[in-house]
C-alpha cells in the first residue's frame, strides 16, 4: 500500500451515501457492536486537537496523559499484550507516563502523545529488543486500524486503497510525516517520526512499516504472497535475519524509513472488493474528518502540512490552496489565532533542525532537508532562532530555546 501527502488530504469535501448492508457488517463499521470492534470505532475519535504551540504539553480535553496530539489507547493496549509475553506488566511500563493501569480497561479513548511515547520508550528500555517492533506492527491488522482498515480492505485496487489511506490517515495517526515515491519498478512508502524520541520514534516507525507490509500482503492475496518487499529503517540493531515478516528484507542503520514493494505485485484487482462496505467505511471516515476539522485549530493544520512538505516548503498561497481557501483568508484566520504563517514555518523548521543536528548529517544536508537553497541561508535563519550557529548548537543541543 502506498501513500502520498497531497492537497486532497486536507480539503474535506464530499461524502458517500449510506448503503443497505447486513446488520452485523454495518454494526462493525459504525462501532455499534460490543467487544473489540467497539474499540476500533472509538479509536476513530482519537484525532488531533489542541493548542498551536508544540511546546505546550497540556493535552486536549477528554484526553488522558500529556501531549497535544491524540493517540488511541488501543495501540497502548496492544503493546501491553506484547509486553506481557515478554514477562512485563503494565505496571512496568506506565511509571512516569501520567497514566494508570485503568487505561487497559478503556479501549478507544484518547491518550496524549507524550504519555504514549514514554510508555513505548519504557518498553524498548526494558526489553532491549528492537526486533519486537516488527511483531508489534504485524499485530496491527486491518481490523486494528478501524474504519480506515476496512476502507482499504474493500477497495477495488491498491491505488484506490492508497488514496483512501492517504486521505483519512489523520483519523488514526498523527505522529508521522508520510509521502510516497516510485522508481525502477518499485513503489515506496516513506515515513518520518515527527517527534525526536531516541527509542520510541524508530520503534514506532518500524512498527508502522511492518503493519503496512503485512496489510499489503493480505490485500494483494495469492499474487502478493511471494512478492519480495524491503523495509529501510533507522533502527541501529541488525534485523537482517528476522523471520517475523516472510519475504521481506529489513535493512537497518539507514538514513531514512521506507517500505518498498514491486509494482507488479500491486497492479491487480483486490480480492475483497465490496462497494457497499467500501462506501460505508468511507462515510464513517468522512465523519471523523469533519470532527477533526471542527476541533482542530487552523494553525495546527498548517503546521501539519508544513511537516509533511518539509523539503519542498510550500508558500502561504500553496498551503491556502491545500486548505481550500485564499491566502488572504488563511492569513486572517491565523492572525485571529495569534499566529502567522511565517512564525509557524519557522517553528517547524527549527523543531526539525534541532532533531537533525543530533544526527551525523552535514549542515548542507540538513539545509536541503529543510527546504533551503544553501547552507548559509539555513545558518542565518538558525542563528536568528536560537542565538547560535548550527555548529555551536550541535555541541550543546539542549541549551537553546526558540526565540522567534
Amino acid at each position: 500500500m502506498v501513500i502520498a501527502a497531497t492537497g486532497s488530504a486536507y480539503c474535506r469535501q464530499g461524502r458517500p451515501h449510506r448503503t443497505c448492508l447486513h446488520r452485523n457488517q454495518y454494526d462493525i463499521l459504525t462501532g455499534s457492536v460490543s467487544g473489540e470492534f467497539s474499540a476500533f470505532a472509538g479509536a476513530i475519535q482519537a484525532i488531533r486537537t489542541g493548542p498551536r504551540s508544540h511546546n505546550n504539553k497540556k493535552p486536549p480535553m477528554n484526553t488522558l496523559g500529556t501531549g497535544i496530539y491524540r493517540i488511541s489507547s488501543d495501540y497502548l493496549i496492544l503493546l501491553t499484550e506484547l509486553a506481557f509475553e515478554q514477562g512485563l506488566s503494565a505496571g512496568d511500563l506506565l511509571p512516569g507516563s501520567g497514566l494508570t493501569e485503568d487505561i487497559l480497561f478503556q479501549p478507544g479513548v484518547s491518550v496524549g502523545h507524550e504519555s504514549c511515547l514514554h510508555v513505548v520508550d519504557r518498553f524498548c528500555q526494558l526489553t532491549g529488543d528492537m526486533s519486537l517492533a516488527l511483531d508489534y506492527g504485524k499485530r496491527m491488522t486491518l481490523a486494528r486500524h478501524g474504519a480506515l482498515g476496512y476502507a482499504a480492505q474493500y477497495s477495488a485496487t491498491m491505488a484506490d486503497a492508497a488514496q483512501k489511506v492517504m486521505r483519512y490517515v489523520e483519523t488514526r495517526a498523527q505522529i508521522f510525516a508520510i509521502r510516497r515515491a516510485a522508481s525502477h519498478g518499485q513503489r515506496h512508502l516513506i515515513i518520518e517520526a515527527r517527534f525526536g524520541h531516541e527509542l520510541a520514534g524508530p520503534f514506532l516507525t518500524l512498527a508502522f512499516l511492518s503493519s503496512i507490509e503485512t496489510i499489503c500482503r493480505t490485500l494483494t492475496g495469492p499474487r502478493g504472497q511471494q512478492a519480495c518487499s524491503c523495509i529501510h529503517s533507522t533502527v541501529s540493531a541488525d534485523l537482517s535475519q528476522q523471520t517475523t515478516l516472510p519475504h521481506c528484507q529489513v535493512l537497518t542503520g539507514q538514513s531514512g524509513n521506507r517500505l518498498s514493494w514491486p509494482e507488479s505485485a500491486l497492479e491487480h484487482p483486490l480480492p475483497f472488493f465490496n462497494p457497499q462496505l467500501e462506501n460505508l467505511a468511507q462515510s464513517r471516515l468522512e465523519s471523523a474528518l469533519n470532527d477533526l476539522n471542527r476541533q482542530q485549530p487552523l494553525s495546527d493544520r498548517v503546521t501539519q502540512i508544513l511537516d509533511d512538505h518539509l523539503a519542498q516548503m510550500p508558500a502561504a498561497g500553496q498551503v491556502a490552496s491545500m486548505l481550500c481557501m485564499s491566502a488572504a483568508t488563511l492569513n486572517r484566520h491565523l492572525r485571529n489565532e495569534g499566529s502567522s504563517f511565517r512564525q509557524l514555518r519557522d517553528e517547524v523548521r527549527f523543531r526539525h533542525a534541532r532533531q537533525l543536528l543530533q544526527s551525523p548529517l552535514a549542515v548542507e544536508q540538513i539545509a536541503a532537508r529543510l527546504g533551503y537553497s544553501d547552507a548559509s541561508n539555513f545558518a542565518t535563519a538558525f542563528r536568528s532562532w536560537s542565538g547560535v550557529s548550527p555548529s555551536a548548537y550541535r555541541r550543546q543541543p539542549d541549551a537553546c530555546p526558540f526565540t522567534g
